[in-house]
């Protein structure tokens, strides 16, 4: 209707125009002609109307509306002239309309139709004058007039058919943008994993039903505010380096890891959360923990039943003897002593094995209890620990790094080549993590080398072999990872933990506490 409209416009413009300029310098005929012409322009005109509602296919359509304008543009150059008509130039709007459409086959059949219906307008002006004959320069002009026509139309063909080229490429980019789309939107939809998307500004973007559901009540601004989160944005927001990050939230009985990765479109960026229910994961990680640990318990009764034997026997051996001969009564006592001392050594590093072991995260200076682990040995093993320390501050668990520098300490020091030989402790990190080094000269013996953190395993016949046991299981505990490497006649003992994230709130909860 939009088409439709423009053309009763143009009629009434150029109705205009007759009525003004030309309508009375022309004879009652023509005058009578032109009246024609206008009650013919509206009846084609509600016929166009009444076509485009029709199921007539839209070429035949156009073929229709602009083949009727061109009657009606010939009908006025024969009521207005002929030859000489001043609106011949019509017909070629009119042809230069038509090649708007997709359609190449459309301004060239126009082009024809005009050509035709223009000569017979010249020729029937020449008949209705009595006239015979054009005039050489009127037949010239015929002839330039035509050729525009058909120029005009050919013209037309070639930027029709380019137009259709054009939008046949663009409809099947718009088709296939399409199928794209709903590709993604199904992706989205059918993914059990959250995805958020936000702009370099974290305002939102998008979000599909999967983040929705593992949210729940939390809204997306409460889960920005999450302080880890938080930081890290913050960070990220004036450093273009860091551009990935995740972490833990948790929520009454459910944990969701939370990962961040930057994405560069361009010279902006897109943030993607991925928000995962980690909850069955961890509650798999537990009872798998907790059936090693029965087997683990299961080996260690026979073994502890083994290790007590042995203390039992020559304590059972030594009551015998001071019943036979009193003399050796102090000798016996001393061993009798030695051996209860085992025992109690025994069971002890057993409790401490066995018990439960929670993590529990605080800022904890290391340099503090890096000094009070110290303290607790004897003076003259104390001389021979050299400590390399660049670290102010960990959030960990300080009594599990306590309990695993101890055993670790323990142990190098039980185990040098020499007694006078160093023990070295180094504790370094960089951006994302935290490294203890112990090390002593010696060398890891081939049968306990694949069996090291293992329970009763020791290198040593006074050992009792639940020290480096202990300390996997706390590694464990924390996720943290240890590993036991000798090269160059130099055991090191390299333990490593993630730098944690801590709020301000925090922090300044643990510094009056501490104050």
């Amino acid at each position: 209707m939009q088409v439709i409209f423009y053309r009763a416009l143009a009629i009434s413009v150029i109705a205009l125009v007759l009525s003004i300029w030309f309508y009375p310098m022309y004879s009652t005929a023509n005058q009578t002609l032109m009246m024609l012409i206008g009650i013919a322009s509206v009846f084609l005109l509600t016929m166009q109307a009444v076509l485009s509602f029709s199921h007539i296919s839209h070429f035949n359509q156009w073929c229709f509306q602009y083949g009727s304008d061109a009657v009606l543009a010939s009908l006025l150059v024969l009521a207005s002239g002929g030859n000489s008509s001043p609106f011949a130039i019509l017909l070629g709007l009119i042809v230069i309309a038509s090649g708007v459409h997709a359609q190449r086959l459309l301004p060239l059949i126009i082009s024809t139709f005009a050509c035709v219906t223009y000569l017979l307008a010249v020729y029937g002006e020449l008949w209705l004058r009595h006239d015979t004959f054009l005039t050489s320069q009127q037949a010239l002009h015929v002839l330039l007039q035509v050729s525009a026509l058909i120029l005009v139309g050919g013209v037309m063909a070639f930027i029709a058919r380019r137009h259709a080229s054009l939008s046949a490429s663009s409809n099947q980019a718009v088709r296939q943008h399409r199928k794209l789309k709903d590709l993604h939107d199904r992706i989205m939809a059918e993914m059990g994993e959250g995805v958020i998307l936000l702009d370099q500004h974290l305002h939102f973007i998008d979000m599909n039903m999967a983040a929705t559901t593992l949210l729940k009540r939390d809204s997306l601004a409460t889960l920005l505010l999450f302080p880890p989160l938080a930081d890290f944005f913050h960070q990220a927001l004036q450093d273009s380096k860091a551009n990935s990050f995740q972490c833990e939230y948790g929520r009454d009985d459910q944990a969701l890891l939370l990962a961040v990765r930057r994405l560069w479109v361009e010279d902006h960026a897109i943030w993607l959360l991925t928000v995962v229910d980690v909850s069955e994961v961890k509650q798999l990680k537990e009872q798998l923990i907790q059936q090693e640990k029965m087997a683990a318990l299961g080996q260690m009764a026979a073994m502890l039943a083994h290790e007590i034997r042995n203390p039992i026997q020559t304590m059972a051996y030594g009551l015998e003897i001071m019943g036979e001969s009193p003399a050796n009564t102090k000798q016996v006592q001393g061993i009798l002593h030695d051996e209860m001392l085992r025992l109690n050594r025994l069971v002890s590093m057993m409790l401490q094995y066995s018990k439960p072991l929670y993590a529990s995260e605080s800022l904890t200076c290391m340099s503090d209890l890096i000094h009070a682990s110290l303290q607790l040995l004897d003076e003259k093993d104390r001389q021979y620990i050299h400590l390399n320390t660049d670290v102010d501050e960990v959030c960990l668990d300080r009594d599990h790094f306590r309990l695993v520098l101890d055993n670790l300490l323990s142990n190098a020091l039980a185990n040098r080549l020499e007694e006078d030989s160093p023990v070295e402790i180094t504790l370094s990190s960089d951006e994302n993590r935290w490294k203890l080094d112990v090390s002593n000269q010696g060398e890891i013996a081939d049968t306990v080398r694949e069996h090291l953190f293992e329970p009763f395993v020791s290198g040593r016949s006074a050992g009792i072999g639940l020290g480096l046991a202990t300390v996997k299981h706390v590694c464990s505990v924390n996720d943290w990872t240890i590993i036991a490497h000798s090269n160059a006649g130099v055991v090191c003992f390299t333990v490593e933990g993630p730098l944690l994230a801590i709020s301000p709130v925090e922090t300044s909860r643990m510094e009056v506490k501490h104050g």
